[in-house]
């Protein structure tokens, strides 16, 4: 097993320019109410979010974590008394206004294996939106422990998902952040800053987290033992999330599955659609984890398609699908790939949230087919 210690320091300089700049923040002690942190899917967003907040209530300096003192130690279990982890969860059936309702064995679970893996991506089933609940509750403890020792921290992740529906927990923060309490810093963590309030993004300060490094990618798999780290690496462009998910399946049937995937979606055959709508509905109310890899895959693909026709290299060039990409970039010179991806990242959302998956399935094939000819 590997050291914690270890391979936190490991994790950091993953990031290691983000790193310095968050390390300065910390020295000059001029700490801002909120932040935001974005970049790209799988950069490691929400384990530099949690370190941060490690840092700027590290006992022993203000430039590294220690890993030694009381506060570091808590810290290390995500269990500390000055951090609150907001995460999507679902709408709760009783004691609408009770918070304890919303600390589940899911939430605690999930908090768990966090702890455990910076890049574990939490999903909880029919999570829709950050509840007004967990708004109402950080509300009422920040204000209730601002004059206490240490810095409160509070990091929401997927934070995009504050302003969904009428947007009325995107609306309780900005009112906290309008009237910041003292000693406490709000992280906003989000793949998607496009989809947060102006309001709020103009009350954080931007901290924006770059693409994982290839090299970083393929030290963390050698550690895990997985096989065919290069190819992995090659089709995962940066992005950890994917390759956690790739790195569970032979190299092998991840080619065939992403053959047959292919197939069956750009084909304009009727019986493929309906079949492919059934199957994915079935799994994603199963086992998310495993719809999640197979959307992974059809990205993945249209992904390399796009390098191929801006004559850039791709992870396919020695397999079987470098000729179904050359393929497809020879029938349809006109798709339009960026969309098609665009498309399938609302569909990886949409999973989670609890939505009505054959109309989102059924849709995401319609979008692919019209974008296929723009």
């Amino acid at each position: 097993m590997v050291d914690k210690k270890i391979m936190n320091y490991d994790f950091i300089l993953s990031q290691k320019d983000t790193w310095d700049r968050l390390v300065k923040i910390s020295e000059s002690e001029n700490i801002a109410n909120a932040y935001l942190f974005s970049g790209p899917i799988g950069s490691g967003k929400e384990g530099l979010a949690l370190m941060f907040a490690q840092l700027l209530n590290c006992s022993n300096s203000k430039s590294e974590i220690c890993f030694k003192c009381a506060s570091c130690m808590r810290f290390k279990s995500l269990q500390h008394e000055k951090l609150k982890i907001i995460i999507p969860l679902p709408t709760p059936r009783i004691n609408k206004d009770d918070h304890t309702s919303l600390i589940t064995d899911e939430y605690i679970e999930a908090i768990h294996k966090k702890s455990l893996d910076p890049f574990y991506k939490i999903m909880i089933p029919r999570s829709k939106r950050i509840l007004i609940q967990s708004i109402r509750h950080i509300k009422k403890t920040v204000y209730l422990t601002q004059n206490s020792i240490g810095r409160y921290i509070i990091v929401i992740f997927d934070s995009e998902l504050l302003c969904e529906g009428q947007g009325e927990s995107g609306n309780a923060l900005l009112k906290i952040l309008e009237e910041p309490p003292l000693n406490t810093t709000i992280i906003l963590v989000s793949d998607y800053k496009k989809m947060i309030f102006e309001t709020i993004i103009s009350r954080c300060q931007s901290v924006e987290i770059p693409p994982l490094t290839d090299e970083y990618i393929l030290k963390w798999l050698m550690k895990k033992k997985v096989e065919n780290v290069e190819f992995l690496v090659s089709i995962c462009r940066g992005n950890m999330h994917k390759a956690n998910s790739l790195s569970s399946q032979p190299t092998a049937k991840t080619i065939n599955k992403i053959e047959k995937l292919l197939n069956a979606i750009i084909q304009n055959n009727s019986d493929e659609w309906r079949y492919f709508t059934n199957y994915y509905n079935l799994l994603s109310t199963k086992d998310i984890k495993e719809f999640g890899y197979h959307i992974n895959l059809i990205s993945i693909w249209f992904m390399e398609a796009s390098r191929h026709r801006h004559g850039l290299n791709t992870g396919f060039d020695n397999t079987k699908l470098f000729h179904q990409i050359v393929s497809f970039n020879q029938t349809y010179p006109k798709a339009n790939i960026y969309a098609i991806i665009l498309c399938l990242e609302d569909v990886l959302r949409s999973v989670s949230q609890n939505l009505y998956m054959p109309l989102i399935l059924l849709n995401m094939i319609l979008d692919i087919q019209k974008n296929l000819n723009e």
